[in-house]
This record gives structure tokens, sequence and C-alpha cells, in this order.
């Protein structure tokens, strides 16, 4: 069995989606914060997340970039869409990339003080976020709306929905809670469905507790 150590920032971020996948599957993990910007040069491309996996006979992997660490979890533990299917595998990857697109937005959105800037980053969240839900509600209601994105079982998109929607609301709620409003329940049933089958599976219970903003 491998030990996995991620390295990331303290506060949600990047790194969400991947820790609710550790978690979820129940491997053993920890948290690695370094000390930044010291620690940059330590890391493979001078960035995180990295995540360094322990192999039983002490061997190491060690692998950057977030989504590329997801997709690498994921298939390990079973998470993906059937990889024969290459469709659904496209169709997961698609709806994957959607939702870092709104993410990747709202810390544009947090971080960027110009006022003009700023306000095309949120006319371009707000019409990402109304596409993004219409497609999203529709692709659940064609799959019976059985709380998952594919079949009734857990697979990675769930996780990343509930993960993002945690970073998401965690840079919002204090500062611009008129954002999550397009994601709410009477805006997004369907995905807010998903979000409540995975608050509620006891797998998921370790990363629930752990999400503080």
């Amino acid at each position: 069995m491998s030990i996995y150590t991620l390295r990331h920032f303290q506060a949600p971020g990047r790194a969400e989606t991947i820790k609710a996948i550790l978690d979820y599957t129940n491997v053993k993990w920890t948290q690695e914060v370094p000390v930044w910007p010291q620690e940059k040069v330590n890391q493979p491309t001078g960035r995180l997340p990295v995540l360094v996996e322990t192999n039983k006979d002490g061997s190491r992997f060690v692998l950057s970039e977030s989504m590329a660490i997801e997709q690498y979890l994921v298939c390990k533990h079973n998470l993906c869409v059937p990889e024969a299917d290459r469709q659904q595998v496209a169709r997961q990857n698609e709806l994957r990339y959607q939702l870092n697109d709104l993410y990747q937005l709202s810390i544009l959105i947090n971080a960027t003080t110009e006022p003009t800037t700023r306000t095309g980053y949120i006319q371009r969240y707000q019409v990402l976020a109304k596409e993004m839900v219409t497609y999203h509600e529709k692709i659940l209601k064609e799959n019976g709306s059985t709380g998952h994105y594919f079949g009734t079982k857990t697979t990675y998109v769930d996780l990343a929905l509930i993960a993002t929607m945690h970073a998401i609301r965690c840079t919002f709620n204090k500062t611009m809670p008129e954002m999550l409003e397009m994601l709410n329940k009477k805006n997004a049933p369907q995905m807010n469905n998903v979000i409540m089958k995975m608050e509620q599976d006891s797998k998921l219970a370790q990363y629930i507790d752990k999400c503080v903003c």
C-alpha cells in the first residue's frame, strides 16, 4: 500500500479535489505545507500542489499539476468511468474542466483589485456559471437524477463537484455571497443533490469534517 504526501498551502484551493479523493479512498496520506517562497525551488516545476507517493519498497513517485494528480489518483483507485468507453472518459474530463474553469475565475476575482479588470472577471464568471449550471443540470437529469454524474456510483466528477463548491464558497461566502446564488439549490437542484449525497457518504466524512474556511 502506497503512502502519500500532499504538498500544498493550508487554505482551500487547487488541491481540494485531491484531498477529497485521498480521503474518500481511505489511503494513508498527510499534508505538508512548505514554507513559501523558500521551498519553491525544491518543487518539480516550482509550483504547488505536489504529490509524493512512497511505495512499499521505498521508491517514490513525484507528480505536480493538480489535474494530473487528480486523474492519476482516480484511475489508480477505480473512480474513473470505464477507460474503454472513450466518450464517457471525454465527458468526464469535460465536466471536470468546466468546474476548474469556474474556480480559476473565482480566484482571479478574489485576487484582483483593479476595478475594470475585476468587473470583467465577474461578468465572465456570471456567464460561465450560468452556462455550466445549465449543462451540468442537463447531464445529471439524463443520468436519471441519481445524485451522481455517471450511473449510481461515486466517480471523479462527483468528488470534484463537492470539492470545487467548497473552495468557491470559501472564496466568496464572506466577500461576495451573491456570487454563490447561481449555484444554490434553487438554481442548481441536480448539482446540489450530488453535493448532498456526497455529504452523507461515510467515506467522505473525514473530508467534510475538515472543510473549514
